[in-house]
C-alpha cells in the first residue's frame, strides 16, 4: 500500500520536537524553581532525586499523549487514503518514473485490467501493454519521465487478452527520494470505437453525397437531352403527318407527349430534392411572415379549389426561412390537392407549445389517410391516388420531412376529428 497522507516520518519528527521542547522547558524551569524554594544542600539532593522521577513520569505521559494524538491522526489519514485511493471507484495506479514499475494499485485498476490489485504491484507498466505498444515505450521515455502532468491514451491488454483503449491522466510527485506518478485510468474503448464508426459513416456519407451530386448532374443534363429529342420528334411527327393520322394515332401521340412531360416533371422534382442540402441560414423569423409568403405563392391553386385557409398567430422561431417555407408549401399544397369534392375545403394552421418545442399543425377536412399508410406517406414518390385523379409526383411530403429533420425536428400525420388529416411538425422557438 502506498504512503498515507500523514507519513510516519512526519509523526516521529513532531513527537521528537514535542519531547525536546518539553525537556528544555523542564530543565530550565525546574532548576530555577528549585533554586528559589530550597537552599539547604541536603534538601536540594532529595529534591533533585524526586525531580528526576517526576521528569520520567511526565515524559512518559507526554509521549503517551503525543503518541495517541498522532496515531488517531494517522488512522484518520489512513481512512482518507482508502477513500481517495484504495476504495476509489476510479482506477488508480502509482508507478515509479525511474523504472516504470507499479508501486501501488487500487481494486478498480485491478478490475479494469483483470488482475488482483496486489498482483499488479512490482510489475512494469509495459507488462500490461501489447507487444507492439510496449516496444514503442523506450522512444517516449523522456516524455513519461517529465515532472509535470501527463495525459495520453494508451492501448493496454486485459488479463484475458482483450485490448483496451485507456485514457491516462497522471500527476508526478516525490516520495522518499523516488519520482512517482499517480495515474487515473479511464476505459475509452467504446467511445473510440464509436468515434471510429462515426468517422467511417461520415466518410461513407461524403461518398454518397458525391455520388448524389453526380446523379443530380446526370439528371439535370444527360437525361434532359434525350427527353427533349423524343418530345420534339413526336410533336414534329404530329405536325407533319397530322392529315395522314387517324384519331387513335393522334391519341397515342398525345399519350407520348404527356408521358414525356410527366418524366420531365419527375426529373425536376428529383433534382430539387437532391439539391436541398445547402448550408442552412438559421435565424430568428416570424412564422406568420413565412406562411403569408407561401399562401401568396399558392393563391392560384387555393383560388381554384375555393379553399378557406385560417392561420392562427404563429410564434417566432429559429430556422432557415427557406426551409420552413418548403414545409408550409408542401403541407398546404397537399391539403388543397387532397380535398373532398362534396364539401368546402377548410385548412387551419396553428402552433402550440409542447414543453420543449413548438408543435405546428396543418389541419384539413380532406380525404384523410388510412392508418396503414401514415408511416410511408413521407416516402419519395409515394402516391396514394392515381395521377389522373390527383396530380403530382409524390415528392412534396418527402421534401417536407427532409427539411424538418434537417433542423432536428420530427414530422407526422394523424387523423383529424370529423375527417381529414393533421400534419404536425416540431420546431424550437426563438427564445429557447
Amino acid at each position: 500500500m502506498g504512503a498515507p497522507i500523514i507519513s510516519t516520518g512526519s509523526i516521529a519528527l513532531r513527537m521528537a520536537l514535542g519531547y525536546a521542547l518539553f525537556g528544555c522547558v523542564w530543565i530550565v524551569g525546574s532548576d530555577q524553581l528549585v533554586a528559589l524554594l530550597f537552599s539547604d544542600p541536603a534538601s536540594l539532593t532529595l529534591v533533585q532525586s524526586w525531580k528526576g522521577l517526576c521528569f520520567v513520569l511526565l515524559s512518559a505521559a507526554l509521549i503517551f499523549a503525543l503518541g495517541a494524538f498522532f496515531l488517531r491522526a494517522l488512522a484518520a489519514s489512513e481512512r482518507r487514503y482508502h477513500a481517495l485511493f484504495a476504495d476509489s471507484p476510479e482506477a488508480l495506479v502509482i508507478y515509479d518514473l525511474d523504472d516504470l514499475r507499479i508501486i501501488d494499485a487500487n481494486a478498480a485498476a485491478g478490475e479494469l485490467l483483470g488482475y488482483a490489485a496486489e498482483d499488479m504491484v512490482g510489475l512494469a507498466i509495459t507488462a500490461f501493454m501489447p507487444l507492439a505498444v510496449a516496444a514503442a515505450v523506450p522512444a517516449i521515455l523522456p516524455r513519461l519521465r517529465e515532472p509535470g502532468p501527463f495525459t495520453s491514451v494508451w492501448r493496454l491488454r486485459h488479463h484475458d487478452g482483450r485490448e483496451l483503449d485507456v485514457s491516462i491522466h497522471a500527476q508526478a510527485y516525490w516520495e522518499k527520494g523516488h519520482h512517482c506518478r499517480q495515474a487515473l485510468l479511464i476505459d475509452v474503448t467504446a467511445r473510440i470505437r464509436a468515434e471510429t464508426e462515426l468517422l467511417r459513416t461520415l466518410d461513407e456519407l461524403a461518398g454518397a453525397n458525391e455520388r448524389m451530386r453526380e446523379v443530380s448532374y446526370a439528371i439535370s443534363h444527360d437525361l434532359q437531352e434525350p427527353l427533349r429529342q423524343v418530345s420534339g420528334f413526336v410533336q414534329l411527327l404530329e405536325r407533319r403527318y397530322a392529315e395522314h393520322l387517324d384519331a387513335e394515332a393522334t391519341q397515342f401521340i398525345g399519350y407520348a407527349v404527356e408521358g414525356v412531360g410527366r418524366l420531365k416533371a419527375l426529373i425536376a422534382d428529383v433534382e430539387d430534392f437532391a439539391q436541398q442540402r445547402d448550408v442552412s441560414q438559421v435565424q430568428a423569423v416570424a412564422a406568420n411572415t413565412v406562411m403569408a409568403a407561401v399562401l401568396d405563392d399558392l393563391r392560384r391553386p387555393i383560388g381554384v379549389a375555393a379553399a378557406h385557409v385560417v392561420v392562427a398567430t404563429l410564434p417566432d422561431v429559429v430556422v432557415d426561412p427557406r426551409r420552413l417555407a418548403v414545409v408550409f408549401h408542401a403541407l398546404v399544397d397537399n391539403a388543397v390537392k387532397f380535398r373532398r369534392p362534396d364539401i368546402a375545403c377548410e385548412i387551419v394552421v396553428n402552433a402550440t407549445w409542447g414543453g420543449e418545442c413548438w408543435v405546428f399543425r396543418v389541419q384539413d377536412n380532406g380525404l384523410g389517410i388510412d392508418s396503414e399508410f401514415r408511416a410511408t406517406v413521407f416516402s419519395l414518390f409515394r402516391r396514394l391516388h392515381t395521377r389522373d385523379r390527383i396530380p403530382g409526383n409524390g415528392t412534396g411530403l418527402a421534401l417536407a420531412k427532409k427539411m424538418v429533420e434537417s433542423w432536428g425536428g420530427r414530422i407526422w400525420v394523424e387523423p383529424a376529428p370529423g375527417g381529414g388529416s393533421i400534419f404536425a411538425f416540431t420546431l424550437r422557438g426563438a427564445g429557447d
